[in-house]
């Protein structure tokens, strides 16, 4: 399949040239089916995303879906007449300096797994638009597996992450939206063979009705899709943004989400059910008595409503005219800066999927992070610093001051 002299793929007879926006794994199932059913390794390699000789796992744990190395833009625009614009724009590197970190000499040059994962994005996570799906064929956009993506502004629906039948999450490479069915094995099935099957076609659509959600959407949606020129106002959004979702993933609770749609505040219920501590379960964000205790994989891809639940939370924060009003209506910060929720916050910011959330947040919010910086029990700053962050505690306030 490689030209002799210069080892490079043979022009393929069909191409499809990728939609608009979306992902490399995607087109690559896309091509499969094109070409009778070939498996999405194989395809990989006559397109030119792989080398000859190169292992199909490196879709897995290789560069190939995060960064266009010119090496592979080569490749294609010899097998599939794609351009290097075409290639960019399927991986990961196309939202360098709006979702993911900027392009400059203090970053990284290479968009790797690694770096996707740093900044709350799952590569492995797959949500999908019923309607978009079921006129592209099973095709996909990468904008969705973004944590800020959830719901379509095109069809105006919430966005689907698990199987309706088996109840399982859609993966990049345990899902294929092309074939239509779903491969996952029910939890409950306890042989090896059998997989749901469930067709991948013709799945529900939920409305967006919450008119203050969508407007959010849309904006986040334009944000990601920002010229250079606006990318770095842009990035300060999403790490704001970032920096309030934690915040609301472990203070918030359904009574903060009045007038979101009904299957939100459900999905938030259900999912402070299973992670607040029996006895806090009925309390209010600021008395708990021991914070919610949240898993590495629960704090780095929520379920989608959960995720619009606490971004709409996060929203309210930081859009607010003041920011500190917004957050002590949220976690009572100001009054009670020491409660075990912030503490066990502050501890999932210090590892983990959540390490780099505070690391660029704007003076947007930097009201809010003063506090958050210095409480959690038994935590003493050092005396500098609690001079420079505490006010007179005669007074009964809170007085902010540089981070």
């Amino acid at each position: 399949m490689l030209h002799q002299n210069l080892g490079l793929p043979r022009r393929l007879a069909l191409a499809s040239p990728p939609l608009p926006g979306e992902a490399l794994l995607s087109w690559l199932n896309a091509m499969a089916s094109e070409y009778g059913g070939l498996t999405r390794g194989r395809t990989a390699q006559i397109t030119g995303v792989l080398a000859d000789g190169e292992p199909v796992n490196a879709l897995r744990t290789g560069p190939a879906p995060y960064h266009p190395h010119p090496t592979m833009v080569h490749r294609m625009r010899a097998a599939a007449a794609l351009s290097e614009r075409q290639v960019a724009d399927m991986t990961w590197h196309r939202f360098r300096g709006t979702a993911l970190h900027p392009i400059g000499p203090e970053w990284a040059a290479e968009t790797t797994r690694a770096s996707v994962l740093g900044r709350w994005a799952d590569p492995d996570v797959l949500r999908l638009c019923p309607a978009c799906v079921d006129e592209s064929g099973g095709r996909w956009l990468l904008e969705w597996q973004l944590p800020w993506v959830f719901a379509c502004p095109a069809h105006r629906c919430y966005l689907i992450d698990a199987c309706p039948d088996c109840g399982r999450r859609f993966t990049v490479h345990g899902t294929d939206p092309v074939r239509g069915r779903c491969r996952n094995r029910p939890p409950a099935d306890g042989t090896r063979r059998r997989r749901c099957g469930a067709p991948l076609h013709g799945l529900p659509r939920v409305p967006v009705v919450d008119a203050e959600l969508f407007k959010l959407q849309q904006r986040l949606w334009d944000a990601l899709h920002s010229p250079a020129a606006q990318c770095g106002d842009a990035f300060g959004v999403f790490q704001d943004l970032w920096a309030m979702a934690c915040l609301a993933l472990y203070t918030a609770i359904t009574e903060h989400l009045v007038g979101a749609d009904l299957v939100v505040r459900e999905a938030f219920a259900a999912f402070c059910h299973t992670h607040d501590h029996r006895a806090d379960r009925d309390l209010t964000a600021a008395s708990r008595r021991s914070g919610r205790r949240l898993k590495a994989v629960d704090r780095r891809s929520p379920p989608v409503l959960v995720m619009a639940a606490v971004i709409r939370t996060a929203a309210r924060i930081v859009f607010a005219v003041n920011p500190l009003t917004a957050a002590d209506a949220l976690a009572d910060l100001s009054r009670n800066p020491h409660s075990p929720a912030i503490y066990v916050l502050r501890q999932a910011w210090n590892s983990g999927p959540l390490a780099l959330a505070t690391r660029d947040t704007t003076e947007r919010i930097k009201s809010v992070m003063d506090i958050l910086d210095y409480s959690g029990p038994g935590f003493v700053p050092p005396r500098s610093q609690r001079d420079r962050h505490y006010s007179d505690l005669s007074t009964g306030g809170w007085a902010p001051g540089g981070r």
